[in-house]
């Protein structure tokens, strides 16, 4: 444990503590990449280790915390060029009381400074950040944000009319049917692994075992915090997603796309994710993140212009955040 002020740096602890989702409920900041399931995701599929720091005051409550990602790059030609260890983490550091922010980025930079990392804030969270003497490499960064707490009618008048309200009206008519399904549900699992490893396996990206999506399911999905979703045509499921929902904060994983969804012009993934944004509104949800774009938009390729239509489109505010590099 490192402390300079009243602020210390607990890294004793390999392990969460029982109370670490707890708390990060307590901010409007926590979401599922700081979660013990996103910890125990990493940990399974990516084979990173799992680092859960804490930042205490000197009453020794918790003000806040940060998991990290200890990687390993593995042997090779090139690994002496290359450091083999870095750290990289997603929305964090979560600060618990708005005081301790300066000192919180104090101690991770005087810790981050000697280290090869990646890493940023929650796009949200304009109050956290590093100090410029530590000379981090800062790159923009950014994602549509949907706020949920409007109206369901005002969040549909603000996409757009031609690609998204018409798409939903005509997926429908063309007789897409949209099912919600868990973790139990082992047909839909089964259907949505067959449809997702197709569907990376069509855009030259490894695929997943049953068992390894059924896992990462779980994670996401776990204490109801989120749901899977198939779309089906004529018997057939043509396109599928799932979401997590920590914190009331939607993210979406693992879009998957049939090729009879464009062929027949089904825009089976505007009704996905429409239903979505019902689903959002049903639970009490805050926001639902569309999980970001090439920023800036000025060095897009074509490819990356159309993701970038395809998530501006529903009108979601653009929200720019920094990525942290050492």
């Amino acid at each position: 444990m490192s402390s300079t002020g009243s602020v210390s740096f607990d890294r004793n602890d390999d392990a969460p503590d029982d109370e670490w989702n707890e708390r990060l409920l307590k901010s409007e900041f926590g979401t599922i990449f700081q979660t013990t399931e996103y910890g125990k995701y990493e940990e399974l599929i990516q084979k990173s280790e799992p680092k859960y720091y804490k930042f205490r005051d000197k009453n020794d409550a918790v003000v806040g915390q940060i998991l990290l990602f200890k990687q390993s790059r593995g042997k090779g030609k090139l690994t002496k060029f290359i450091p083999r260890i870095s750290l990289t983490w997603t929305h964090g550091p979560v600060v618990l009381n708005d005081s301790y922010y300066n000192e919180i980025s104090a101690k991770l930079c005087n810790f981050l400074s000697s280290k090869n990392f990646q890493g940023s804030p929650h796009p949200q969270d304009k109050k956290f950040v590093f100090q410029d003497k530590y000379n981090f490499e800062k790159q923009d960064a950014a994602t549509f944000i949907i706020d949920l707490n409007q109206r369901l009618e005002d969040i549909f008048k603000n996409t757009d009319k031609k690609s998204v309200q018409k798409n939903i009206e005509r997926s429908r008519d063309r007789g897409v049917t949209i099912n919600e399904f868990t973790i139990n549900d082992d047909d839909d699992v089964k259907n949505y692994s067959v449809l997702l490893n197709e569907h990376r396996k069509s855009n030259d990206l490894l695929g997943y075992s049953h068992e390894q999506v059924k896992e990462v399911l779980k994670l996401a999905t776990s204490k109801g915090t989120g749901a899977g979703f198939l779309a089906w045509y004529k018997k057939k499921p043509i396109g599928g997603i799932f979401i997590s929902a920590f914190n009331r904060y939607i993210n979406e994983w693992g879009i998957a796309r049939d090729k009879t969804d464009t062929d027949e012009k089904l825009y089976a993934q505007d009704l996905l994710r429409w239903t979505i944004i019902e689903w959002g509104k049903k639970n009490g949800c805050r926001f639902y993140d569309l999980s970001g774009f090439k920023y800036p938009v000025s060095k897009q390729s074509q490819k990356e212009k159309g993701i970038y239509q395809n998530k501006k489109k529903w009108g979601g505010k653009e929200t720019v955040y920094t990525i942290f590099k050492h």
